[in-house]
């Protein structure tokens, strides 16, 4: 009898052949038939693979099944009806509808032929993984059932798994269910604010199915008060903002859920702040709250029931696997003396297949870094070869580069006509600016997506990505964190994350390819997603070993302080005792000293308990000096908890030199501009490594670049619009904007007030003027609506356009939105989804 790996050799080696002659790299045609007996014959291995339960066994169904349904003979009518079957039988159930292109969503019935024993198989293997959340019922595959039973059983769950295993859509759906018997706190933090729009469209469609329309949702921390029903869903920077008020933050939490997990991993560089923020988050909700349900969840995580224990203190339990109901593909291209070669690899052969490239003239840059216009022409021409309906995400390893590579393929498309990418590229040319690249990009159904993107327009390119107007996005690694999107094909040229290897140069790792490789193909979308690696050559480890490509690699995480305090325990300590701070010693164990402080201040006598549950060791008398020292130090314990980043010993230095400094503390001052580069110059000479860290704007004598900025800040709080900002003679090309936009993103709205915070804090602690900086608004309604989740340039245009009543009641600020929605452009209801 046949194998199933020969059966996936056969299938491969036709795949490999099919996507080479559609990518031009030969010429020959090819027997693209599947005889009759191969068909028998798989079935009859697909038979034997469905009633098996290990992994493997699931692997190779999913893989048969993805191929033969791609290449079937159109006469074979009845393949369906095997596939249904089949994939249901093994715990695919979701997944078995796209082998039905007649199956019905809202009777949720199969086109079924005559066969009633395999209709009642089909039914019978559905309904142990039929779940009723409400009066509703949902079909759940094998793994998403053993989540939901097994968040039911455990107060912590671990949930490794690949993306399109469908996590994300159970976990959302159990939230729901726990909600429904039981009110409450959800919080759910994901790592990135694209992250954060997509929870929450999904939420909004969630109640609204459910008929829980009113169900406070939340984007932001806004104040004290907090409800005692509510879905937050946040960044791990919204979320710890949370703690540095004088009361517990969240109370009576239902659910929590820790998405991408694997972002803990850095903890413990001195330089990945986020890492440190979501370990810290996690650590406080530790200490602080009481919580039904935990989860943590992320791709390929090994042993993530143990982390979960070591981070939260309790026992956990895990479900993981590594059958993903998407089949990925892994092709490479690779050189051989003078031959070209196209391979496709897959996990589930020991090696891979290959073919001779015939037209290798088409094959350009490889073995080269610089994205020239030789490299870009080749990957145009890529681009062109794929099918009309498939979309396409490339990789790029810079911003600057990203935008290039999408203004150079937009350049040679002809305009589509298409009224949706005229209007939009219309809509972003009025919001923006006329010259700014994704104006022209658009138009042709090409994009870029990366963290310089304002956010109404982010959020307007996701949705063009969504419904596949725009089919060819370059995108840099903000796409990479959980962001599902309906890409077929993913283009990597290389690893690496720059264009000039310098001294500390980093590359994507093993394991962060294998899951860029997997946002390849939708669950309920797709089959099959495909990976393209146009540079084998260079996907070496650090021993200079060739990747495997294919293999879709495991971490497992060990997080806390313990190996970073061990190895610099003396000098850590020889700074603690001597009241040395961060501005005075700014080394890559100083961190350290911070956070110990801190806890010391915070938990006094106890904080020797919470210091050992993140690894750090520290004798009883040494706490005692330390907590002596920082007791003796004229700033506040207050002031210390909401500026968890700053050493006291320099908040405290802060503290005593702060009745000179003038603040700007209203948005009609006049010079604002001017006392804020005085401020920032202030923060510069003081506090250099605080300066560095948050704002690192150095100029040239004369170049006055910090007033720039500083004007432009006070362009930004003003609520002037983007398109009024950008309307002068500065700013007169793509790059120029572009520039501006990353300026008030990562330096205004971001660096500016972090560094000034401690600063307002001490002056005037109940002042809004640093929010203002942050947000791009001062009018309570703007600030509201941002507050919503309404992006700032929308929020600005709803201000000047609509009159709006009982603006402190937000149910009533809600429902008027949903009001004048029908009467906005598609474009700005789209900004509205999570209303």
């Amino acid at each position: 009898m046949i194998t199933p790996n020969e059966i996936l050799s056969i299938l491969l080696n036709l795949e490999l052949r099919s996507n080479a002659s559609k990518l031009k790299f030969i010429d020959e045609g090819f027997d693209d038939g599947l005889d009759e007996d191969f068909l028998i014959e798989s079935i009859s291995v697909l038979n034997e693979l469905s009633i098996r339960n290990d992994e493997l066994s699931k692997k190779q169904l999913i893989g048969i099944s993805s191929l033969l349904w791609t290449y079937r003979n159109p006469s074979w009518s009845g393949l369906k009806d095997y596939l249904i079957l089949f994939l249901s039988r093994a715990g695919f159930g979701p997944t078995s509808v796209m082998a039905d292109p007649e199956y019905s969503p809202l009777e949720k019935t199969y086109s079924f032929s005559e066969s009633l024993i395999n209709q009642f198989a089909v039914t019978l293997a559905h309904l142990k993984n039929e779940v009723i959340v409400g009066e509703k019922l949902f079909l759940l595959s094998d793994f998403q059932k053993e989540i939901w039973e097994a968040v039911d059983t455990n107060q912590l769950l671990g949930i490794s798994a690949p993306t399109s295993a469908g996590k994300s859509f159970v976990i959302l759906l159990k939230a729901i269910d726990l909600l429904i018997k039981k009110e409450g706190v959800v919080i759910y933090v994901v790592p990135t604010l694209s992250l954060v729009t997509q929870v929450l469209i999904d939420f909004r469609n969630a109640l609204n199915e459910f008929g829980l329309l009113d169900y406070p949702l939340e984007s932001t921390f806004s104040g004290s008060f907090m409800p005692d029903n509510a879905i937050y869903v946040l960044t791990q920077e919204k979320a710890i903002s949370a703690f540095s008020q004088k009361n517990i933050p969240f109370q009576n939490i239902r659910l929590l859920i820790i998405d991408e997990i694997q972002n803990v991993e850095r903890v413990a560089d001195s330089d990945d702040q986020r890492s440190k923020v979501l370990f810290d988050l996690m650590i406080e909700l530790r200490n602080t709250s009481n919580i039904d349900h935990i989860i943590i969840s992320g791709p390929r995580i090994v042993n993530i029931d143990k982390l979960g224990t070591s981070i939260f203190g309790i026992n956990s339990e895990k479900k993981e696997t590594d059958a993903s109901p998407v089949f990925n593909l892994t092709y490479s291209i690779s050189k051989k003396r003078s031959k070209f070669y196209l391979q496709v690899h897959s996990e589930l052969l020991e090696n891979s297949c290959e073919v001779e490239i015939t037209n290798k003239n088409q094959i350009q840059g490889y073995g080269n870094v610089l994205y020239n216009d030789k490299f870009l022409g080749y990957l145009s021409l890529l681009i062109d070869n794929f099918y009309s309906e498939e979309s396409n995400l490339i990789f790029s390893p810079t911003s600057p580069t990203c935008s290039k590579i999408a203004d150079y393929i937009a350049d040679l498309k002809s305009e589509i006509d298409d009224s949706y990418l005229r209007e939009l590229s219309n809509f972003i040319a009025s919001t923006i600016h006329p010259e700014y690249g994704l104006v022209n990009t658009v138009k042709k159904g090409v994009a870029y997506h990366h963290g310089k993107l304002p956010s109404h327009v982010r959020l307007l390119v996701e949705d063009g990505i969504k419904n596949k107007s725009i089919k060819t996005v370059a995108c840099t690694t903000t796409l990479l964190q959980g962001v599902n999107l309906p890409v077929q094909n993913i283009i990597i040229r290389n690893p690496n994350l720059f264009i000039r290897d310098i001294e500390g140069s980093v590359k994507l790792s093993n394991y962060e390819l294998a899951n860029l490789r997997g946002r390849a193909g939708r669950l309920l979308k797709d089959f099959i997603g495909r990976t393209y690696m146009l540079d084998e050559s260079s996907f070496i480890d650090e021993e200079g070993k060739q990747l495997e490509l294919f293999k879709d690699e495991s971490k497992e995480l060990s997080v806390g302080y313990s190996a970073k305090y061990k190895e610099n325990r003396e000098k850590i300590e020889f700074d603690l005792l001597n009241g040395i701070g961060k501005t005075a010693s700014n080394e890559d164990y100083s961190f350290l000293t911070t956070y110990i402080r801190q806890v010391v201040f915070k938990y006094k006598n106890n904080s020797r308990i919470y210091l050992e549950r993140v690894g750090i060791n520290i004798d009883e008398p040494q706490l005692n000096t330390i907590l002596q020292l920082l007791i003796s130090l004229e700033v506040s314990e207050e002031l210390c908890s909401r500026n968890r980043y700053w050493d006291p010993i320099d908040l405290n230095k802060l503290y005593l030199i702060n009745d000179t400094i003038e603040i700007p503390t209203s948005a009609s001052e006049e010079n604002i501009s001017y006392k804020l580069r005085k401020l920032v110059l202030f923060f510069k000479i003081e506090f250099p490594i605080y300066y560095e860290k948050y704002f690192g704007i150095n100029e040239h004598e004369g170049s006055n670049k910090i007033l720039s900025v500083c004007i432009m800040a006070e362009n930004w709080l003003k609520e002037k619009s983007l398109f009024d900002i950008f309307s002068n003679q500065f700013y007169a090309n793509s790059k120029q904007i572009e520039e501006a936009i990353g300026l008030i993103q990562n330096k205004i709205s971001y660096g500016l007030p972090l560094l000034l915070k401690p600063l307002y804090d001490i002056k005037e602690p109940e002042g809004m003027f640093i929010r203002f900086v942050e947000m791009g608004a001062y009018t309570p309604l703007v600030r509201r609506f941002i507050e919503l989740n309404i992006p700032r340039e929308t929020a600005i245009y709803l201000n000047k356009n609509f009159s709006f009543q009982e603006i402190e009641n937000k149910q009533a600020l809600i429902n008027q939105l949903r009001e004048i929605k029908k009467d906005l452009s598609y474009w700005y209801k789209i900004q509205l989804n999570t209303i």
